[in-house]
């Protein structure tokens, strides 16, 4: 049995906003619309590891909720 590494860079940030560090409305659909292609392709996580960040965390909540 072999495992797949699936790196994911987060979704677009709000550039140029007084908060960098979280998604522009563009990058929440984008991070959404990749956990249902990730879902189309039947990839289901066994575990998750996400940074620090806020834009990890909502980059890593879209494609969760896309995948469900």
């Amino acid at each position: 049995m072999s495992a797949i590494l699936h790196l994911i860079r987060h979704a677009q940030a709000s550039f140029g906003a007084a908060d960098y560090d979280k998604l522009s409305e563009l990058g929440h659909r984008q991070s959404e619309a990749l956990g249902v292609a990730l879902k189309r392709q039947g990839v289901q996580p066994d575990a998750v590891f996400i940074g620090a960040q806020k834009r990890h965390r909502e980059t890593w909540d879209g494609i969760a909720k896309g995948i469900d």
